[in-house]
């Protein structure tokens, strides 16, 4: 069983104070951002799958397919990065 925490003056505080019994032997282990990072990732839930992989692998080629045959469903790459910049507050940079 393992408890994420962190250093506090010195003391270990756990995340979400688990009860755990009094006497319990722990052991302590230190994690580097590195580590902490892939922590975070394992303990992020999995997204539920909406499709097969078969479903998934049949939508890339039905894009190939409506790419090749010229059938424009997108938009242009360069109003996409503008939305993108807008959103996130980036300055804009124009195409050379």
């Amino acid at each position: 069983m393992s408890f994420p925490g962190t250093v506090v003056n010195g003391s270990i505080v756990l995340d979400g104070a688990p009860r755990l019994p009094e006497g319990s032997r722990v052991d302590v282990s230190f994690l580097d951002e590195d580590d902490e990072l892939d922590a975070e990732l394992a303990a992020m839930p999995i997204p539920p799958e909406t499709e097969t992989h078969e479903e998934f692998l049949e939508s890339l080629r039905q894009s190939l397919a409506d790419v090749k045959a010229g059938r424009n469903l997108g938009r242009p790459v360069d109003e996409v990065f503008a939305d993108i910049a807008r959103e996130l507050n980036l300055p804009k940079v124009p195409r050379e």
